[in-house]
């Protein structure tokens, strides 16, 4: 649903406006302050705002300026009196792309919204066709350069395997592996030498002795 901005400081006529847009299936809102128009503008961004020239603090040509200096493209229509045709030149220079004199009525609000909406909306490109190929245009050939360059290679199934008489990569061992190593072995031939002298002497030493006792 199109969404329109009424900016006007009057607010019966403010009323009015949302009216005859909400009856025409347009979603409305107003701004009686330019503060107020300023924040529905940032925050609600309309497709359309319907500007009265005649604000306090703020005039309405002023506000317009400033639409477009912040970037807003949304067109924008005037809602005011307007007498002379100087002034409605000036609007369309500014950046207005509608003019509406009060009083108005609600079919000459109606047809010049849906003038400058039809105007603003972008029409989608034409789509291009492609042409058929002619029957009589040879193949595309490949060069024999490029076959060449490209040998076959089978399919990765995942099925493929290694060859039988391949060996896995041997690990080499680290220096802190290899004290480890040492150090057990020594452990193991101090504790051999050891049984071995208690059984070659037939001799347990007493401190071995005073553990079998306490056993």
């Amino acid at each position: 649903m199109t969404k329109i901005l009424t900016i006007d400081d009057e607010a019966a006529v403010a009323e009015r406006i949302v009216g005859i847009l909400e009856s025409n299936d347009y979603q409305a809102r107003s701004a009686t302050k330019w503060t107020d128009a300023l924040d529905a503008i940032a925050h609600g961004q309309p497709d359309l705002i319907l500007l009265d020239l005649e604000m306090p603090i703020i005039h309405g040509a002023t506000l317009l300026d400033f639409i477009r200096e912040e970037g807003y493209d949304m067109p924008v229509i005037a809602v005011s009196h307007i007498d002379e045709e100087s002034a409605i030149q000036a609007l369309l220079n500014r950046g207005a792309q509608g003019i509406v004199e009060k009083p108005f009525s609600a079919s000459r609000l109606i047809e010049e919204i849906e003038r400058v909406l039809d105007k603003a909306e972008p029409k989608s490109p034409p789509t291009a066709t492609a042409e058929p190929a002619s029957a009589d245009a040879p193949p595309a050939e490949s060069s024999a350069s490029e076959t060449e360059e490209k040998p076959l290679e089978p399919p990765d199934d995942g099925s493929s395997e290694p060859p039988r008489d391949a060996k896995p990569p041997r690990t080499k061992m680290t220096r802190r592996k290899k004290i480890a190593l040492i150090t057990i072995l020594l452990i193991y031939l101090i504790c051999g030498g050891f049984i071995a002298a208690m059984y070659l002497t037939e001799e347990v030493p007493a401190f071995v002795d005073r553990m079998l006792r306490y056993w």
